[in-house]
């Protein structure tokens, strides 16, 4: 994810193995060239190493002496080296981190040496250079996480092992009311119910939270993201959360909630026309605006936006709002209609031009006289027939079929598509002359997922329409369920919204809709709790056990006394029969904290 930067290593070196004198090096180290030198006696990681600067040195220290095997007299002198081999895709860094001289019992060397993972030389760096790169390098990070920390948007808490907190940036202060000097250094238990904090059981149980719905304190509403922070060998050292403030959206759902709940209690109607429009973002303020400006004139329309955004509804918006508003609106369905058909429909036929009867039939433009036709999917009307709808708009007169009489209406024509219709014209598939006759005024339709924040209102305006519809008490929303709202991406827009709220008033029993009335691809953005990896369980186990865990599974608490502790682990292996690995998921922890948990109660 980051790309970090590049360790330089010294790279002339010249490897030695056949366990050469001292007399041997002097030529090479001569020539500007590291010498490094192993044996079997030296082990796999560590060698000698002597820099060109030693040679002086070593004629003065071993002087009739230079027959001496290398390896056996430098071995212990500050000319032993430890030798690290990198792994696959390992930085020369990174190893270096990795090596822990306790474990291992290395002492700090002068210098460091470096393979590949074929065993390849790499090179060789001081150790002084190597810690220098790493504080440059962690001061580096520092500065960047500092810097991440106070641009984001969100609260981000940060804990050592130990439950200290070492990071609390801007956005923690704001939300929590709490200074960074208060609870910085200090344990975050100090500040925060200890069972509401979610950083804790990270640390505990190493499990990826995501999208989950919080309240860490009374009053404040959180989706926080947490992960557990580890060290290059996989061992917790800390964990990082993120929250993201969500207590006015909550807030806004409960003012919604209460004022929609007075309403329909009084069975108030909005009397504006365009009170369907629910909300006050500026996408949807925008063509509410050029609605109203259009629907003085006499001039076609054409309402642009994907299907399901709304484009009909505006379309009688628009009618309503007019001087036309006394007369007929009348709709059609361009995609659905067959075309032989379609003829008909439009412009009617004239008695004799099929059955023998004198009278004929008016089509929908005729039968509009003076009032709105709304075309749907414009760009699915035949080309011959986006011929006589332009000599109609372009003459304000038709023919019925099999008829020689001009008839002359004024019928407004609004026109709607989902489809890009200069796209069309420019590929041969839509008349162009059409195109700009209807073009007059365009009004471009946003879908749901770019005006979320139009979705409360909406969302309290249908369950209240619904719940009037089916004699049902006016519901609430649960925060999960608000919150599955606002993240839906809606591809069926205001219409897939407003089936949804169908559906939960419908299944809802218990004035409040929760996660298990809405469809499955809402269900789908319901909070969850991920375990680290290495703790999945099987999908067949989480399918068929899901409600009996959720019926049985206790928790064990950070803040519960031993006592608690113990009956709770004895109950959970008594409800599976022993399985410590099914035990430890009905309480909520990883198999290995179940096994400390047990250890330190003496209940092995």
């Amino acid at each position: 994810m980051f790309k970090r930067e590049q360790l330089s290593l010294n790279t002339p070196v010249t490897e030695l193995t056949d366990d050469p004198d001292i007399a041997r090096l002097l030529p090479i180290l001569e020539s500007g060239r590291a010498v490094a030198v192993r044996s079997d006696a030296l082990g796999l990681n560590r060698a000698v190493l002597v820099l060109p600067e030693d040679r002086a040195f070593l004629l003065a220290a071993f002087a009739g002496r230079l027959s001496e095997p290398a390896a056996d007299s430098l071995a212990d002198s500050p000319y032993a080296a430890v030798v690290i081999a990198l792994t696959p895709g390992q930085s020369a860094v990174e190893a270096i981190l990795s090596v822990d001289p306790d474990r291992e019992a290395i002492p700090m060397p002068r210098t460091l040496l470096l393979r590949d993972a074929s065993g390849a030389l790499l090179g060789y760096v001081h150790a002084g250079e190597a810690l220098a790169f790493a504080l440059s390098e962690q001061e580096r990070w520092q500065s960047y996480f500092q810097t991440l920390a106070d641009t984001v948007t969100d609260a981000v808490t940060v804990v050592d092992r130990k439950g200290e907190v070492i990071c609390w940036n801007p956005v923690a202060e704001d939300i929590y009311d709490l200074p960074g000097a208060d609870i910085l250094g200090r344990r975050i238990g100090e500040h925060f119910e200890t069972e509401t904090l979610m950083v804790l059981k990270i640390l505990d149980e190493g499990r990826v939270i995501r999208n989950a719905y919080h309240r860490p304190r009374e009053g404040t509403h959180v989706l926080i993201n947490a992960s557990p922070v580890r060290d290059p060998r996989g061992d917790i050292i800390g964990g990082i959360a993120a929250e993201q403030d969500i207590t006015q959206l909550v807030k806004l759902n409960e003012q919604l909630t209460s004022a929609h709940t007075y309403s329909h209690q009084h069975k108030a109607a909005d009397s504006g026309l365009f009170s369907f429009a629910k909300g006050k973002g500026s996408a949807l303020g925008r063509v509410m605006q050029w609605a109203k400006k259009v629907a003085s004139a006499d001039t076609p329309v054409l309402l642009v936006g994907e299907g399901g955004s709304g484009k009909e509804q505006l379309a009688q918006i628009i009618h309503e709002s007019s001087p036309r508003a006394g007369k007929l609106f009348l709709n059609v369905n361009c995609g659905t209609v067959p075309a032989g058909l379609l003829d008909t429909e439009l412009f009617g036929y004239q008695g004799g031009a099929f059955t023998g009867s004198e009278g004929g039939q008016p089509g929908m433009l005729e039968a509009a006289k003076d009032g709105t036709l709304f075309m749907n999917e414009i760009d699915r009307l035949p080309i011959d027939l986006q011929a006589k709808l332009y000599r109609y708009l372009s003459q304000q007169t038709f023919q019925r079929i099999g008829g020689s009489k001009p008839i002359a209406v004024k019928t407004r024509i609004i026109a709607a598509s989902t489809a890009d219709l200069a796209a069309k014209v420019r590929e041969g598939d839509f008349r162009a002359d059409l195109y700009y006759a209807l073009n007059v005024v365009s009004i471009a339709l946003p879908p749901l997922r770019e005006r979320r924040e139009d979705i409360p209102a909406m969302l309290q305006m249908y369950l209240k329409q619904f719940s009037l519809q089916y004699q049902k008490p006016l519901p609430s929303l649960s925060p999960e369920v608000m919150l599955a709202f606002a993240g839906y991406d809606w591809p069926g827009n205001i219409l897939e919204l407003r089936n949804v709220v169908e559906r939960c008033v419908i299944l809802c029993e218990d004035d409040l809709i929760t996660m298990e009335q809405l469809p499955q691809s809402l269900q789908a953005l319901q909070p969850s709790l991920e375990p680290a990896p290495g703790h999945h369980r099987e999908r067949g186990e989480a399918t068929a056990a899901a409600s009996a865990e959720a019926e049985a599974a206790k928790p064990l608490k950070a803040s519960a006394s031993q006592s608690e502790e113990q009956r709770l682990i004895q109950e959970a292996l008594a409800k599976t029969a022993g399985n410590k690995s099914a035990a430890a998921k009905l309480l909520g922890v990883s198999r290995g904290t179940l096994y400390n948990k047990m250890k330190e109660l003496g209940l092995e």
